[in-house]
């Protein structure tokens, strides 16, 4: 299962980081690649949220 949870933009940079919670990054490429939804790296990511 994969869960959409945000996406920030940073306008100065111009680019959206999209947060997901899924058990692989290998997911949420295919994803993406199936929606048609461009990226330009996907990574594996930790909440830090106390």
């Amino acid at each position: 299962d994969i869960s959409y949870l945000r996406s920030t933009f940073a306008p100065e940079d111009g680019r959206c980081m999209c947060l997901f919670d899924a058990a692989s990054d290998t997911d949420v490429k295919r994803l993406n690649d199936d929606a048609g939804l461009p990226y330009h790296r996907i990574v594996p990511a930790l909440d830090l949220t106390p």
